[in-house]
């Protein structure tokens, strides 16, 4: 089975119009590529996955973000009980986080999650909660550490033991609190407009304003957390830009991939049928998968260009000396 698929892929290779889009990449590249050619980057990311396995880290990493997830939410959604009622933070947070999700996982961790864990909120919760997520989340960034390692000396280095475990808490550290600002952001913002178009009387446009006013946020936290997983996960010796292809493409693969699979899975799926009472946990797995896989591709795009680069760099510097 494998010979024959090989035989049709190499059949598909020597059609006319493959070979002028492959000829074509090889001598064009993209903004942010830093003049490595689109064929390049591609044959870097596809030899990348078939050496490090992609299923393997996606699932690894699958399975520690999902470990991560409640003893997160049950810090978060006890720390609402902490904030101004009038605030309405635990409303602004539901709507951050469930917002791209598939509604049947929405279901599970609003009604047999959240709501079971809100009416019980203390301090004691909160400190299990907090010791919980921080020991979870951070094996979880470590895990995506271990699954961004790379061995090429241009432009990774080592990290030492202590190095990883205190970059995997201070990850952790930073997206909680990006987290919790951006739904600060979302409040005091959705106030303002209100308080803005209000004195100008244009009340009819405060719903859309607010509207737009939210998905904009919930783009930007997608990329914000993205990025600083780029940033500080690798051990790169040089960070990627700010505004990297791969941060780009995982921020709108993340959404997009997220508002089809809840959109199959409300109106094709049968996993309801089939699983019962626990469809809703298997349909939040394979979310988390869908978006891991979506997150490597985007590391495997932006390390594929970055490697490149800097061989590209040192064998201009080898020339010069010779």
């Amino acid at each position: 089975m494998k010979n024959k698929w090989n035989e049709w892929w190499n059949k598909f290779l020597q059609w006319p119009i493959i070979v002028n889009i492959v000829i074509w990449s090889q001598n064009h590249s993209l903004p942010g590529f830093h003049d490595v050619s689109i064929y390049t980057t591609l044959t870097f990311i596809r030899n990348e996955l078939n050496k490090n396995d992609l299923n393997t880290r996606a699932s690894a990493m699958s399975y520690s973000f999902f470990l991560a997830l409640f003893p997160s939410l049950i810090f978060l959604f006890t720390l609402t009980a902490y904030f101004p009622k009038s605030w309405d933070f635990y409303t602004a947070m539901e709507n951050s986080i469930i917002s791209v999700m598939p509604d049947r996982a929405q279901d599970y961790i609003w009604k047999d999650i959240v709501s079971t864990i809100r009416p019980k909120a203390k301090s004691g919760l909160l400190s299990i909660g907090f010791i919980l997520a921080l020991v979870f989340a951070s094996n979880g960034m470590l895990t995506m550490m271990k699954g961004f390692d790379k061995t090429y000396k241009s432009s990774f280095r080592k990290r030492s033991w202590t190095q990883k475990q205190l970059i995997a808490i201070l990850l952790t550290f930073l997206l909680g609190i990006l987290l919790i600002f951006s739904v600060l952001i979302l409040i005091l913002g959705g106030q303002i407009f209100k308080w803005i178009f209000g004195i100008l009387h244009l009340s009819k446009l405060t719903v859309i304003a607010v509207k737009f006013f939210q998905y904009l946020i919930i783009i930007l936290l997608f990329y914000s957390v993205i990025e600083l997983m780029y940033r500080l996960a690798p051990a790169l010796k040089k960070p990627f830009s700010f505004f990297s292809p791969g941060t780009i493409f995982a921020t709108i693969g993340s959404i997009i991939t997220s508002v089809l699979f809840g959109y199959f899975v409300d109106h094709f799926s049968t996993y309801h049928k089939v699983y019962g009472a626990i469809s809703a946990l298997i349909i939040t797995l394979i979310w988390i998968r869908l978006n891991v896989l979506i997150l490597i591709l985007g590391f495997e795009l932006n390390a594929g260009i970055i490697i490149n680069r800097d061989i590209r760099q040192l064998a201009l510097i080898q020339d010069e000396e010779d």
